[in-house]
């Protein structure tokens, strides 16, 4: 079971990187450009990516799990397991990010909660990341602790930048897709720099 949960640690982030990536090549210019939508605009209902997109997220998040699990049981400490857990919630928002797709209140609930789970992922994911490099720092794994910093660093400049473009642009949401891409990526490669230290 041990080495199950840790191969999912690299399959998990390959199925979320290359369903977004692929997505983003085969969606048709009014669904996606990186310019001009979001991300999550390819898996709104009657694109050609609908299924690779939302399917992707959901897959990846529930194939997450088992990884998750073994990281919050061999986390070193108590500051580490609770970045283990954070890890967790970003995980399950991802997997919400795909069922609550854009629109999908016209097919059930009546309460949006794509931006929530969005922002579980989004907000959260980098907050794993400190708090578990933390941990690290006091366990003494300096090179996961850094790795962990770094990838959270990544995500937060991503963001900072954007939202520093923002403030001057004709469009505040342009370019949008390109810091959730990046923080997709930054969560991605954490998972996997955290499986291979895994035995």
């Amino acid at each position: 079971m041990d080495t199950v949960a840790r191969r999912c640690g690299f399959v998990a982030p390959a199925v979320a990187v290359g369903a977004i990536v692929l997505a983003t090549i085969i969606a048709a210019p009014e669904t996606f450009t990186w310019q001009d939508r979001a991300l999550s605009d390819m898996g709104r209902t009657g694109t050609r990516t609908f299924w690779l997109f939302n399917g992707g997220l959901i897959v990846a998040g529930v194939v997450g799990i088992p990884f998750v699990w073994r990281f919050v049981r061999e986390s070193q400490n108590r500051v580490e397991r609770a970045g283990a857990v954070l890890t967790g919630v970003a995980v399950v928002g991802m997997i919400g990010v795909g069922i609550f797709f854009l629109g999908h209140t016209e097919y059930y609930l009546e309460t949006d909660l794509h931006g929530i789970a969005a922002l579980t992922v989004f907000g959260v994911a980098p907050v794993a990341q400190f708090v578990a490099g933390a941990g690290q720092v006091v366990a003494g794994d300096r090179w996961l602790a850094i790795a962990s910093f770094w990838f959270g660093i990544v995500q937060l400049l991503s963001w900072i930048i954007w939202l520093g473009y923002r403030s001057g642009a004709a469009d505040p949401w342009a370019w949008f897709a390109v810091p959730e891409m990046v923080a997709a990526v930054a969560f991605a490669g954490w998972i996997v720099s955290i499986a291979l230290t895994m035995e």
